[in-house]
């Protein structure tokens, strides 16, 4: 997770901005594999007034539209990495990972992903699977899909890859798919998977979580288990992963 501010706080002059995190989208090599070069995935935070239906840009974010205004050569000031929560386990390179993300959460994964199946170092040869759950608005809005659905042409024992996209398709129910919403559909085999070991990771929005954590327990309960005791033995055995903004 890479800290970044820039320019002065107007609540407190002569202060910078308070530090604004963003999830490392790449591994410890960078796209260049140069070791030298990190990549961000930022969204512009834009701000549409309700009554008047305009954009009010006093209101816009003010780190994403710095980001995504900045040119090659801009001086940026950062500081970290900070965090350990969403570093890739590597102890076990035959190890199980369901990585479960809305929007720009996607981040870590993408990171995840290229040392999994685009990095060739001789630390780290990955024989398990990684299966990755992306919630999104609609097609347009999907990050880096190009790279995910290569990884599923050429390692398809290794990777899996659903979508839920919330304005495109239905659930059971005809209601709006969401992530969540494919977890259900799947939950016989996460929990399966959970039980052998493997590592389950969320990315995203804190709002993602409640609606998470009650399909969770939902399941759970269908199963004859508790929630409760479930989730703290994950916790326990640090196969449970969260970093939500």
């Amino acid at each position: 997770m890479l800290h970044g501010w820039q320019g002065e706080n107007p609540k407190k002059p002569g202060a910078p901005h308070n530090v604004r995190l963003y999830s490392i989208a790449s591994t410890r090599y960078g796209d260049f594999f140069d070791g030298k070069t990190a990549s961000l995935c930022v969204r512009r935070a834009v701000y549409y007034d309700p009554e008047t239906g305009k954009e009010d840009p006093s209101k816009n974010g003010i780190c994403s539209n710095f980001l995504c205004n900045s040119k090659p050569g801009d001086k940026i000031q950062i500081t970290g990495p900070s965090g350990k929560i969403m570093l890739l386990p590597e102890d076990d390179p035959n190890a199980t990972h369901i990585m479960i993300a809305t929007g720009t959460g996607v981040a870590p994964f993408r990171g995840y992903l290229r040392r999994m199946f685009m990095e060739s170092v001789p630390a780290y040869k990955f024989g398990g699977l990684a299966w990755l759950f992306l919630g999104v608005a609609n097609t347009d809005s999907l990050l880096y899909d190009d790279e995910f659905s290569k990884y599923l042409k050429d390692y398809p024992d290794n990777f899996r890859y659903n979508r839920a996209l919330s304005r495109e398709q239905k659930n059971k129910s005809g209601g709006k798919m969401y992530v969540q919403d494919k977890i259900e559909e799947y939950s016989d085999e996460i929990f399966k998977l959970l039980d052998n070991g493997a590592h389950i990771y969320f990315c995203g929005l804190k709002g993602m979580m409640p609606g998470i954590q009650d399909t969770l327990k939902k399941v759970a309960e269908q199963r004859g288990e508790s929630w409760e005791e479930k989730l703290s033995q994950l916790k326990k055995n640090k196969q449970w992963h969260v970093e939500v903004y």
